[in-house]
């Protein structure tokens, strides 16, 4: 064992750097309603990588259809593009980019698919977790590629209500003007999610997986919803994004499929050989939203709170000491006899204010 031990030795392999930064565009031509199109940049990821996206900033972004028709984009924040139009489903789309060094792109005319509607959005109990599943059809047998996107939006609760806070300027504990036991987050799904129903006889899709929350998840733990997108694609959009899936979720193991490049339907005016990332379809969405509610789990589900309790003496050497860097958050005065304040009772920041990682602003959807 030593003698084969010592025969290990490490492997660096010599990987090819590139300083090209190849434009990536995202989204999808929305037929009946706002569209939503990402530009960025790649870039070389190095050892102790923390950047992120690189923004494509500035461009001129056009909706053009085969009819000579032009529906502009406005850049909403850093490389995020949008306009809200109806489009005539019967001509066919493509994307105009003009990035602000003046250089254009074109992606290819695509038929404008219409999606159908979502005939029902459900859950079942999987390993002891949640899966949230779509079923949908096409009476017309013409939809045959498909794919969904998701929103999650769940409600939290502080583990204990607080009236008190911490007052910075004085180093004080003053009485707390707003509630912060109640609280919203919002997430959105990062899989590429795909359905086919072209190798069967109906346009059907039954119990399509959409995202699955494992057993004691805490997105459950009050109210959950999600809101799940459909698209239409055609063919040639299905199978781009089936080798997208393949190269960023399938990779890893030595049984993985191995990474392999797919063209898109995106072109340089200038320069034809150039790598453009991104596949733009277009078509009408539909959309269904689920709630699913803490009391439709299974006793046991919400598991005890990992807070730490303390109790802060009422003097400003200590208050000072635990709240001024966030340590403990103060929640209810600690009463001795004859009504003098010995302290504070005290938890750890999360499990006394919820507005640390969440909203309280209601969703004007919620219930």
């Amino acid at each position: 064992m030593i003698y084969f031990a010592s025969c290990k030795v490490p492997y660096d392999p010599q990987v090819k750097s590139s300083n090209s930064h190849y434009l990536v565009a995202e989204g999808y031509l929305n037929a009946n309603g706002e569209t939503n199109i990402k530009l960025s940049r790649t870039r070389n990821i190095t050892w102790g990588d923390t950047a992120t996206y690189i923004n494509e900033t500035h461009a001129s972004l056009m909706i053009e259809d085969n009819q000579n028709n032009v529906y502009p984009l406005q850049e909403i924040s850093d490389g995020n593009y949008t306009g809200n139009y109806f489009l005539n489903s019967s001509n066919k789309y493509r994307l105009h980019i003009i990035t602000s060094d003046q250089k254009e792109y074109y992606s290819d005319f695509v038929d404008c698919k219409i999606s159908p509607a979502i005939d029902e959005l459900g859950w079942k109990f999987i390993n002891g977790g949640v899966q949230v599943y779509l079923n949908t059809h096409d009476p017309n047998n013409k939809t045959k590629y498909y794919r969904w996107s998701y929103t999650e939006t769940w409600e939290f609760h502080s583990q204990y209500f607080s009236d008190i806070k911490y007052n910075p300027v004085d180093t004080t504990v003053v009485a707390r003007p707003v509630p912060v036991v109640v609280c919203y987050r919002q997430g959105n799904g990062t899989s590429i999610l795909l359905g086919s129903s072209a190798k069967l006889v109906q346009d059907v899709i039954h119990e399509a997986p959409i995202l699955y929350l494992p057993e004691h998840d805490k997105r459950i733990g009050v109210l959950y919803s999600t809101l799940v997108t459909q698209f239409a694609l055609d063919s040639n959009a299905y199978n781009y994004l089936s080798a997208m899936k393949s190269n960023t979720e399938q990779v890893g193991s030595i049984f993985d499929p191995q990474p392999n490049q797919t063209k898109g339907n995106i072109h340089s005016v200038s320069d034809t050989t150039e790598t453009v990332i991104g596949y733009i379809g277009c078509g009408t969405k539909e959309q269904k939203r689920i709630f699913i509610s803490n009391s439709e789990m299974p006793p046991g589900w919400n598991l005890p709170p990992d807070c730490i309790e303390f109790v802060v003496p009422n003097n400003k050497d200590s208050i000072y000491k635990w709240y001024s860097g966030n340590s403990l958050v103060p929640y209810l005065k600690n009463m001795g006899p004859a009504g003098a304040l010995l302290g504070f009772f005290s938890a750890t920041g999360t499990c006394v204010d919820c507005t640390l990682t969440g909203t309280p602003v209601k969703p004007t959807f919620w219930p």
